[in-house]
């Protein structure tokens, strides 16, 4: 199992859509809500998708297709 993050920024016609709950029912990835703002113009938020790779790769896809703009989110390490 992979845990990976990622930004997600939506439109605010999308703010009432449940978006990352379906992520969750439709692929094998189980969704955690790490922050979000949602406005009346635009919505973000930060999670973290854990499951395989591939499956991971599929919700990606399935965001992209209906408007969600998704980045990946990286680590700093601080020594």
């Amino acid at each position: 199992m992979a845990v990976e993050r990622f930004n997600l920024t939506f439109n605010s016609q999308m703010a009432n859509m449940p978006i990352i709950y379906n992520i969750g029912q439709k692929f094998q990835v189980v969704t955690v809500i790490e922050r979000a703002n949602i406005s009346e113009e635009a919505g973000w938020a930060q999670v973290a998708f854990n499951g395989t790779g591939e499956e991971i790769q599929r919700a990606i896809a399935d965001l992209n297709t209906i408007g969600v703009f998704v980045s990946p989110l990286e680590l700093a390490v601080v020594a």
